[in-house]
């Protein structure tokens, strides 16, 4: 049996749920915040540096890992008229663009600092809990700056060493800063890295808590951290010969029939003879594992430093927590391209990389404020199987335009909640 057919020519994209992306920047009034935060520093020219950046984080969120994955864009109908841009631009006049931004750290960092203002106000936010690492970003080939340093999973590689700051409750990058290769954080970056959004968000949020790891600890670093009221921080601490004569003379307790035991004392040398309580946790060794030739001691001990007095195994179940921040940088890495963008000019490179983590940031913000129930735990990658790949047209009717949704994964009153939720913000 035949079957008829008829042959329409129409506009369609298969990057259909990019309207909500786009939609969110509208509402957000991204174009005006970019221009506010870095200003006309060129001359005007057929694309403007806020769309291709929306167009590049478009690219991320619907799957791109390089940058000339934006040719994608290029042979797509509706993705120009959806961005309101006349065509999508070459990967040469992307790059153009991002050797400026990439010289403008200030305005990178303001910009990130903006929309967290906004979103805090707004979401009624009044305590946060920041987590601060730092991850190497191997990369093949030559690239400026990519040299060989602490690199745990490429050992040996050429690299770009990166340091975000995430808020846990939001899962957005509060900061952020790409290094080269060989880069060792010392006291003074780590006070410049952490003043910024500090001197920011303490006279506007009730607490701050942050959580590092041993890599970070100084007393220089300490004493700047204590010079905020509001700031909390756990922090831990490497196991010095002095350190580790003094945990085995502790008395430890256990708490809820647990298997580790812990302990706690306190030492006024802060700033300002401010007490610093060291918090420790021990763990009974395997029997039949052995590191030494001659075990002097049959447990495992880890310190944290605060500048707050709770019980012990509280401080290690808040502490322990800032595990997620490593799925964080693993989601950034795999999902959103961080390190896989990369160029042979170093501030084109520092340039995708903050992409990465913007991008990171919006999903966050819209994850918070329009999704709800199961969907606020979808990560970027089941978020672009149901949301941002959807097939869309775009007929034009009596001179009207409406961009239709084929929503084959998402129920429509699901998709109109979202939308409302969004324009509301």
């Amino acid at each position: 049996m035949k079957t008829k057919y008829k042959i329409l020519k129409t506009k369609a994209t298969p990057f259909g749920g990019l309207y909500v992306f786009n939609e969110f920047l509208n509402t957000l009034r991204f174009h005006s915040l970019f221009h506010t935060v870095f200003g006309q520093y060129r001359k005007v020219r057929k694309y403007l540096p806020v769309d291709n950046v929306k167009l590049v984080m478009a690219s991320i969120a619907s799957g791109g890992e390089r940058l000339y994955d934006i040719e994608k864009f290029e042979t797509d109908p509706v993705i120009p008229d959806l961005f309101g841009i006349s065509s999508v631009p070459k990967d040469t006049s992307l790059r153009d663009d991002f050797q400026h931004i990439g010289r403008m750290d200030k305005q990178r960092r303001e910009l990130l600092l903006r929309l967290h203002e906004e979103f805090f106000r707004k979401q009624n936010i009044r305590s946060i809990t920041i987590d601060i690492d730092g991850s190497a970003l191997p990369v093949d080939g030559h690239q400026e700056s990519a040299e060989k340093g602490y690199c745990p999973t490429e050992p040996g590689s050429r690299c770009f060493q990166t340091l975000a700051a995430i808020c846990d409750q939001t899962e957005t990058t509060l900061a952020e800063q790409t290094y080269p290769g060989n880069t060792k954080w010392s006291a003074d970056e780590s006070k410049a890295f952490c003043k910024s959004f500090l001197d920011r968000f303490s006279p506007i949020l009730d607490s701050i808590t942050l959580r590092l790891d041993a890599g970070f600890y100084s007393d220089d670093f300490l004493n700047f951290l204590e010079s905020y009221e509001n700031v909390t921080w756990l922090i831990g601490r490497p196991m010095h010969e002095w350190l580790q004569n003094k945990v085995t003379k502790l008395k430890y307790k256990q708490y809820r029939n647990s298997t580790r035991e812990y302990a706690w004392f306190c030492y006024n040398e802060g700033l300002n003879s401010q007490p610093r309580f060291y918090y420790v946790e021990r763990t009974l060794k395997d029997p039949i594992l052995q590191t030494d030739l001659f075990e002097c001691n049959d447990y495992t001990y880890r310190v944290i430093v605060c500048n707050e007095y709770r019980q012990p195994h509280v401080m290690f179940k808040i502490y322990n927590k800032r595990a997620r921040i490593e799925k964080h940088i693993e989601e950034l890495k795999n999902q959103y391209a961080l390190g896989k963008m990369v160029s042979c000019d170093f501030t084109i490179t520092k340039t995708l990389c903050w992409l990465s983590y913007l991008t990171f940031t919006l999903i966050g913000m819209l994850r918070k404020i329009a999704f709800r129930r199961e969907m606020i735990k979808y990560r970027l990658r089941r978020l672009r199987y149901l949301l941002f790949t959807n097939v869309a047209t775009l007929p034009k009717h009596a001179g009207k335009r409406c961009l239709n949704i084929s929503l084959h994964r998402l129920t429509p009153w699901k998709f109109k909640f979202i939308m409302e939720r969004l324009w509301a913000y």
